[in-house]
């Protein structure tokens, strides 16, 4: 077994999936006999939602196997006889380790978990601290000057847990076993600053706690966020937050169409609502409970889902014939024009051109004509192309604005910090040289997010620039495919001369017209409804 390279990048991830962030690390490992043993350690709670999930599950024992991922490098048939059958792996380099569910050896499992005591999360805030009105916080610094003037090393838990809104009483002489601090220590007093409300409402969530303790927590908050006039600010900050994360979350440009599959995804959603509803009337009838809505409500919903299922289906199977089947229907392209209509390669191409044949109702199309006709379809595949650039440019905008208000952002923080810290120096000169410090600090971090604003800003003004040359690429080439399209339409060259007609001088000098004018009317009248339709 090779692990040198395994040894650089020690992994440990869940179910062997690479696209996703690890959820843990192997340290100290080794080899005892024919066993891998390893040390597993997770990252800080908070960090990540998913790592924090399997470590719970992991110590929980609900979690206890691990699988190895490897490259094989050299192996024998395990039976000479048959040498395509199983093979006994000889050498071989592994790649990661992952937590499963059921690993394929029965034997790979946790040994041993870190000892020490159950935890018993509780939660100890004090609801009577003053609030400061400063958006302003550090959570390290402040964890720092709580502990200090709880006691220094040999801290007092009674004084430290009223700055934290979660605590583990079972060790409670571990500066770890404390979480979600909202207080720190200002002139010998905690101090409640609006930032830390803000900054520990945001993580509440995420924490590794018991849900009743979040519970007793998420109430402390609501206390000081009232006491601070921060309530209705909260809901408004909230939605606002939520609403970013899904314009974040969603695609910056479509990126796919509704088709057969969705209906799929929409018929399983149907037969999952039915599920719920036969649960539904089942429960009813066994708890004799008549008066429950329920039942009812998830009919409705099934009636509407499933009209809405119908209506999808019969849309899109009709779209998918039309695109598969939509040249079977050359009727009333005239039989001389047929063989242009079949030459397109893309069933939207071959719509397009049936259109011009029966827009033009009879006219043979000359050499001339027929090549305008493939210039305007460049135009249209450069118009595409400009639109697609088009897109993509503004999302990057997009982006780059989102940038430059996160940078704002963490410049007014700095800019409060850095007043917050004077003021402080102020207010205490024996501790000055303390508090410039922090000023300076701020005042490093400030220049940093002017710098990130400014650049964001000019990155967002080159995009911007490239969006408007793509919009102007795309008028270009609609106009220039308009072109092309009216003089086959209209039936003129460029000479002037129309050389698709069919009218002809007679003896006597009046103009003739073949037979048709009702004809063409007709088509004509087809091609706008088409046209109106979206069909090309």
């Amino acid at each position: 077994m090779r692990l040198d390279n395994y040894k650089l990048n020690p992994v440990f991830l869940w179910n062997h999936d690479v696209d996703l962030p690890p959820v843990a690390r192997a340290e100290a490992i080794e080899v005892q006999g024919d066993e891998i043993v390893c040390q597993v350690r997770f990252p800080p709670a908070g960090i990540s939602a998913r790592a924090d999930e399997i470590r719970g599950l992991v110590k929980a024992s609900m979690i206890n196997a691990v699988s190895v991922g490897f490259d094989p490098i050299n192996g024998e048939p395990l039976d000479a006889k048959k040498p395509r059958a199983g093979m006994r792996v000889t050498d071989w380099e592994m790649l990661e380790c992952s937590w499963c569910c059921v690993p394929v050896d029965p034997g790979s499992l946790v040994t041993a978990r870190a000892k020490g005591k159950t935890p018993d999360w509780r939660c100890g805030a004090s609801r009577n601290l003053p609030v400061e009105d400063s958006d302003a916080w550090d959570g390290a610094a402040a964890e720092a000057s709580v502990f200090s003037w709880a006691g220094g090393d040999d801290f007092d838990p009674a004084k430290a847990r009223k700055a934290f809104l979660a605590y583990d009483a079972a060790n409670p002489k571990k500066r770890g076993s404390y979480k979600l601090p909202i207080a720190h220590v200002v002139d010998g007093r905690l101090k409640v600053p609006k930032g830390a409300i803000r900054a520990a409402a945001s993580r509440l969530a995420n924490t590794d706690i018991p849900e009743s303790v979040r519970e007793k927590a998420r109430a402390v908050l609501d206390h000081y966020e009232e006491t601070a006039g921060m309530a209705e600010q909260s809901s408004d900050r909230s939605l606002k937050i939520r609403h970013a994360r899904a314009l974040e979350l969603a695609p910056k440009t479509p990126s796919f169409k509704r088709g057969l599959y969705d209906v799929a995804s929409l018929a399983y959603l149907l037969q999952q609502l039915g599920f719920a509803h036969k649960a539904s009337e089942y429960e009813e009838a066994m708890e004799e409970d008549t008066d429950s809505e329920l039942p009812e409500m998830l009919g409705e919903a099934c009636k509407v889902l499933g009209e809405a299922l119908c209506a999808m289906t019969e849309e899109e199977v009709r779209e998918l014939l039309e695109d598969v089947g939509g040249e079977e229907d050359d009727e009333d392209v005239p039989s001389e024009e047929r063989a242009y209509v079949a030459e397109g390669k893309t069933p939207a191409t071959r719509a397009w051109r049936r259109a011009i044949a029966c827009l033009r109702a009879g006219k043979m199309l000359s050499a001339t004509n027929a090549q305008k006709l493939e210039e305007a379809s460049g135009h249209h595949t450069r118009a595409l192309k400009h639109a697609k650039a088009l897109a993509e440019h503004q999302a990057a905008v997009g982006d780059h604005l989102q940038t430059a208000k996160k940078a704002q952002s963490k410049a007014v923080d700095a800019h409060a910090a850095i007043g917050e810290a004077l003021q402080a120096a102020k207010d205490d000169p024996t501790k000055a040289p303390e508090h410039v410090g922090h000023a300076m600090k701020a005042h490093k971090a400030l220049g940093a997010q002017h710098e990130a604003l400014a650049q964001a800003h000019e990155d967002a003004d080159d995009r911007n620039q490239d969006a408007g040359d793509a919009q102007n690429g795309i008028g270009r080439s609609i106009k220039s495919a308009q072109r092309c399209v009216r003089a086959v339409v209209d039936g003129s060259t460029p000479g002037g001369e129309d050389s698709d007609s069919k009218e002809h001088q007679t003896s006597s000098g009046t103009t003739e017209v073949d037979d048709g004018d009702d004809e063409r009317a007709l088509r004509l009248a087809r091609v706008r409804a088409l046209e109106a339709a979206g069909a090309h």
